[in-house]
């Protein structure tokens, strides 16, 4: 059971990250820098969640996501 919550948690980073990215990109194209750094930086802290994650709590020998 704890790792389906874990599983669930890495869906929702997942789900969050790809968001981000949209709202990255339109940012970029439209130039808004304020909105840019904005989103960069939930980015950062998701990248910074995910990365806590596998070294506290993930079960080595599973993956929990692709990429990122």
């Amino acid at each position: 059971m704890p790792n389906d919550y874990s599983i669930a948690i890495h869906d929702y980073i997942t789900d969050k990250i790809e968001r981000i990215n949209k709202k990255i990109a339109k940012a970029d194209n439209t130039g808004d820098i304020k909105e840019l750094l904005f989103q960069q930086g939930q980015l950062d802290e998701l990248q910074w969640m995910r990365h806590y994650l596998a070294g506290t709590s993930d079960l080595k020998d599973f993956t929990y996501y692709q990429g990122q």
